[in-house]
């Protein structure tokens, strides 16, 4: 599984988001990464604005507790 994980940066200031998708392959999250990025830059509140992203594959361990990003 892959997921998007995005920084969002402004004034100084940064958030942490997601699309909240699980994506079953790289291609298909790169795909939809490109998408919401387009749709950041469209939409970003001032334009010093920016954010960085990327699709990291999510590894569980096997007891199911721990994430390897």
């Amino acid at each position: 599984m892959y997921v998007i994980v995005l920084v969002l940066i402004q004034v100084g200031q940064h958030r942490i988001a997601s699309d909240q998708v699980l994506y079953p392959s790289m291609e298909m999250c790169e795909t939809a990464r490109g998408i919401l990025v387009t749709q950041l830059e469209a939409s970003k509140p001032t334009e010093e604005a920016f954010s960085f992203s990327k699709c990291t594959k999510l590894s569980f361990e096997a007891d199911k507790t721990k994430v390897t990003l």
